[in-house]
C-alpha cells in the first residue's frame, strides 16, 4: 500500500524512493526523493538514526541546517551525510519536540520512535509544505497529496459538498483553509502545528507550537516601511 502511495507522488521526488517497515509491522514509512543538498545515498530516506530507534521521512528544506548541525556537533552528535535531513533527525534525537524552535525552513515531516511506538509529525510555521492525514478507527495515514491517501482502500472518496458549494459561491473562502478538507475523511495539520500518534492506543494529539507575534507598536508603520521590515 505504501509503495502504491509512493508511486502516485513520484513527481514530488523523481530521484529515488524508499520504504521502511518496523520489525513488528505496525509502522511503515515511505518517501519519494528530490535530491538537492546531498544527492548521495547517505542522505536517502526514510532515514534511520545510528542506533535504529528513530526513522524520518521529510519533505522540505531546513535553511539553517549548517548552523544547527554545528551546534549538534559541539555537543557530541556525529553525521554520516551532508544533508539537512540528517540534521533534522539528529536534532530531534537531542531536542525532541523542541527541535521545532531551532528550525528555520519549510517542512512537513514524520519521525517514528521504535522504542516508544510513537509517531511525531510537524508542519512548518506558514504551511508551505502540505501535511494531509487520515485518523481512522484502527490506523493512521499521512501524505503530501490527496491521491496518495485516496489510494488506500480504507479511505472514503466522499466529498464535503457543503464546503465545495461554499467555495464555489465565495471563492475567497479557502477550500482547504481549515483542518477539514474537501474530502470528508482527510484532515490536515495547520501551519505551526505538530501531532503525536500513540500506536498502542491510536490516540492522536495535535499541538500548536507557533503563532504569529503581533506587535501593537508596529500598527502605525506605513506600507513602504512594512515591506522593508
Amino acid at each position: 500500500a505504501v509503495e502504491a502511495m509512493n508511486a502516485l507522488i513520484r513527481h514530488r521526488g523523481p530521484d529515488g524512493e524508499g520504504v521502511w517497515k518496523s520489525a513488528d509491522g505496525q509502522a511503515v514509512l515511505g518517501h519519494r526523493r528530490l535530491a538537492v543538498i546531498d544527492p548521495t545515498p547517505a542522505a536517502a530516506q526514510p532515514m534511520v538514526s545510528p542506533n535504529g530507534d528513530l526513522v524520518l521521512t521529510f519533505n522540505g528544506e531546513i535553511y539553517n541546517y549548517q548552523e544547527l548541525g554545528g551546534d549538534l556537533r559541539a555537543v557530541g552528535s556525529t553525521f554520516n551525510s551532508q544533508s539537512d535531513s540528517e540534521v533534522l533527525l539528529q536534532g530531534y534525537a537531542r531536542y525532541r519536540e523542541d527541535v521545532l524552535q531551532h528550525l528555520n525552513g519549510m517542512f512537513a515531516f514524520a519521525i517514528y520512535d521504535t522504542t516508544s511506538k510513537r509517531l511525531f509529525c510537524a508542519r512548518d510555521r506558514f504551511g508551505e509544505k502540505p501535511f494531509l492525514y487520515v485518523d481512522g478507527p484502527d490506523f493512521f495515514a499521512f501524505a503530501s497529496e490527496y491521491k496518495a491517501l485516496l489510494s488506500l482502500t480504507e479511505v472514503s472518496h466522499d466529498v464535503d459538498t457543503d464546503r465545495l458549494l461554499n467555495f464555489l459561491n465565495q471563492p475567497r473562502i479557502s477550500l482547504d483553509g481549515e483542518r477539514d478538507t474537501v474530502f470528508r475523511e482527510i484532515k490536515q495539520l495547520l501551519p505551526g502545528e505538530y501531532l503525536h500518534v500513540d500506536l498502542e492506543s491510536m490516540k492522536v494529539t495535535v499541538v500548536r507550537y507557533w503563532r504569529p507575534h503581533i506587535d501593537p507598536a508596529l500598527s502605525d508603520v506605513d506600507d513602504r516601511e512594512a515591506v522593508e521590515r
